[in-house]
This record gives structure tokens, C-alpha cells and sequence, in this order.
């Protein structure tokens, strides 16, 4: 794309090619394609923030935290531009939850108070966005923090099950809650929402997470 292309046309090409995150090629594509506009957005900034996750978790590991903290970057600029709007706040939470489980300790406590500001943010402004994404992630976080700095299993549950009762097709946030189940020694709850991963009707929004959360809710119900 060109520099005459419009925002419209290039927020529209890089959904569709996040679309297509199947193949990752297709997600640094998108990049490009934000990178072509003229000047910052949030639009543009948000979108950058999500193509960087993504990039971040499914690609080359030794290039993850580059790609986390570009992530942040634009996160940070998205909120700058839109504090009101959910989108840089989940992004960003995201990115910086990521960025934690892969620094040194001490910057990984940093980042992970940051990411659950940013997520307790998203969850006030909109908890359902993304398929209830601030739960989700929060839920994560609160899975791997300790309690001392918010973590613990209990409050972890609790928001599983709140994200699930908004967005019950989502398989991520039932692969997420069934390592927990697990590590709590609740097999059998576990193997039901495996089970509820496998059932779950295609969603071509949700298309490459779905398949690639099927073949681990098989890994996991067969170990």
C-alpha cells in the first residue's frame, strides 16, 4: 500500500489480513500495512498493539520480547490518544502480561502490577470486549501472580467464570481455566471444559484459535 492509501482502506486491509493469522506471514503484513499510514492513531496504534501480541506468542521465541515491547509502545500511544476506549487499554495490559513471564523477576513484577492496572481498566470499561479478554487475561495473570501481589487461585476462578459466562465458545478461556482446575487437583471440572473446547461451534472470527485449542484440549484430556 502507498502512502495515498486512506486510514479506512488501511484499517481495512490489516483486520483482513489479521484475519488470516493462520499464517503469521499474513500478521506481519498487517504491520506493514499500519506502519504505511502517514501518522499515528488510535486506530492505527491499537491494531498495532494486537498484530505485536500476536507476534510476540506464535513466532520466533527468541524474538518475543522485541515484538511485546513494541506492543506496549503502541498500546501506551492508543490510550494517550483514546483513554476512554477499552482497545489500548486491553492491548496493552496484554502485551505487558506477556512481557512479565519473560523478563528478569524484578521487571517481571513491574510489568505484571502494570498489566493488571491496565486490565482492571479494560474490564470498567467494557469486561465483554474481545470475548470477555480483560477477564480472561486477568484470570491468567491472577493464576501465575502470587497472592501477595494480587494473584491466587481463587480470584483467578472467579473471573474465568465470570469471562465464560459472558463468552462460553471462547476455548481459550477454557483451556486457561482448565490448567488451573488442574494444578487445583479438580480433574474431572477440568476435563469438562476440555470437553466444552472440543464441542464448541466454529467461529470464523476465532478460527485459528479454536483449531489450535482443540488439538491441546486432545493433548491434555489424553495425558
Amino acid at each position: 500500500m502507498t502512502a495515498n492509501n486512506s486510514t479506512s482502506d488501511i484499517l481495512t486491509a490489516c483486520d483482513e489480513l489479521y484475519g488470516g493469522r493462520g499464517d503469521i506471514r499474513n500478521v506481519e503484513t498487517s504491520v506493514e500495512v499500519l506502519q504505511s499510514a502517514t501518522e499515528s492513531s488510535f486506530e492505527i496504534d491499537w491494531r498495532l498493539a494486537r498484530a505485536h501480541f500476536f507476534l510476540g506468542q506464535e513466532g520466533e521465541p527468541a524474538l518475543a520480547l522485541g515484538y511485546y515491547r513494541k506492543g506496549i509502545e503502541a498500546g501506551r500511544r492508543a490510550i494517550s490518544e483514546r483513554p476512554e476506549r477499552v482497545e489500548g487499554r486491553f492491548w496493552l495490559g496484554v502485551n505487558l502480561a506477556l512481557t512479565a513471564q519473560i523478563e528478569s523477576p524484578m521487571k517481571g513484577i513491574v510489568h505484571a502490577l502494570q498489566a493488571k492496572r491496565a486490565l482492571q481498566k479494560a474490564i470498567k470499561l467494557d469486561a465483554a470486549f474481545h470475548a470477555a479478554g480483560p477477564l480472561r487475561v486477568l484470570a491468567r495473570l491472577q493464576h501465575k501472580l502470587p497472592r501477595v501481589l494480587g494473584g491466587g487461585w481463587r480470584r483467578a476462578s472467579a473471573n474465568y467464570e465470570k469471562a465464560i459466562s459472558i463468552a462460553p465458545g471462547n476455548t481459550v478461556t477454557r483451556i486457561y481455566f482448565a490448567e488451573l482446575l488442574i494444578e487445583m487437583g479438580e480433574r474431572e471440572a477440568a476435563k469438562t471444559q476440555l470437553e466444552a473446547v472440543l464441542s464448541v461451534s466454529m467461529d470464523p472470527k476465532w478460527e485459528f484459535e479454536i483449531e489450535r485449542d482443540q488439538k491441546v484440549a486432545r493433548k491434555m484430556i489424553d495425558s
